[in-house]
């Protein structure tokens, strides 16, 4: 059994060979029936260009780009009379209501007066229009809406749920800054195939990290597999990045990886096993160099880019 100040040795040898030589305008309407004017009806942002069955031919004289809108979109109308009589209202200030179908089916206000006002009558003659109303319908439950407007026409809308906002990515508080390095568990691989080891770190993307494979020499003594490969983390979730190495050993042993940053402040170690292959190989055997990506070797046992 190898004792823990072996253990300790062997750590503390590994790191420093590691690094050697390193150095809006419009407001919620929806307590009132006050109509805004305007050229003309805005499209709607659903764009869903349908039209749901009215109530009657004359729901026509009400003209809306759409029937159907997100709930918090801004619902716009005008009313034209396409008639032969005139429409009239019992007030100079024309207004409307909007009514919602309750689940039982009947009609309840959501916003406006249940009855006009009344007072100097306004007629809307053949071919003339009003101006153009407007109101928001931000909170509104989805379901069947009703424009009951003071000129005796009515038209029906439906309201859906609007689309769920993206949760933005919360990250707990950065707290403790000082880098760190971890390792992925490693499972055993047979000599000669290519494999990734992996990890995780703080270290910003585009700093350097430093690792190097080490076989055993029994005992404490880590024998360096070439000189340190330099690569960079990816960028993670949070400040927490991700590292890999690909790497591939062509003969049975075990083997550490050592990793560090630069100043060797963050570093980890881990052990693991490459099998002996288990199936002949062609007439060449085995390859007999190590690769690993991203530094240039010295002859077996080597590390190769």
């Amino acid at each position: 059994m190898t004792r823990p100040g072996t253990i300790f040795a062997i750590i503390t040898v590994a790191l420093l060979m590691i690094t050697a030589g390193c150095t809006s305008p419009i407001t919620n309407a929806s307590t009132t029936a006050n109509a805004t004017p305007a050229s003309a009806p805005t499209q709607s942002v659903a764009l869903y260009k349908v039209t749901v069955a009215q109530p009657d031919a004359y729901s026509r004289f009400i003209r809306m780009d759409t029937d159907i809108y997100n709930a918090g979109e801004v619902v716009e109308f005008v009313v034209i009379n396409d008639g032969n009589a005139n429409l009239i209202s019992p007030n100079d200030l024309p207004a409307f209501s909007v009514k919602f179908q309750t689940s039982h089916g009947s009609w309840a206000t959501k916003m406006g007066s249940e009855k006009p006002a009344v007072s100097n009558a306004t007629l809307l003659k053949h071919g003339e229009s009003s101006q153009v109303y407007r109101f928001i319908s931000d909170g509104w439950e989805a379901g069947r809406y009703r424009i009951v407007s003071d000129y005796g026409v009515v038209r029906d809308f439906l309201i859906k749920a609007g689309p769920e906002p993206a949760l933005a990515s919360v990250c707990p508080p950065a707290g403790n800054t000082t880098p760190w390095i971890t390792i992925d568990p490693i499972a055993r691989h047979y000599a000669g195939e290519s494999f990734t080891i992996s990890g995780t770190t703080n270290v910003e993307p585009g700093k350097e990290l430093r690792y190097t494979i080490f076989v055993s020499g029994g005992g404490s003594k880590l024998v360096p597999l070439g000189t340190p490969v330099t690569i960079t983390p990816a960028p993670g979730a949070c400040g927490k990045n991700t590292w890999s190495a690909d790497v591939m050993l062509p003969e049975p042993s075990d083997y550490f990886i050592g990793i560090a940053e630069s100043t060797r402040t963050a570093s980890a170690l881990e052990r693991f096993t490459i099998l002996k292959a288990p199936s002949a190989t062609s007439s060449g055997g085995v390859p007999a160099t190590a690769s690993v990506t991203g530094a240039p070797v010295p002859p077996t046992p080597q590390v190769s880019p």
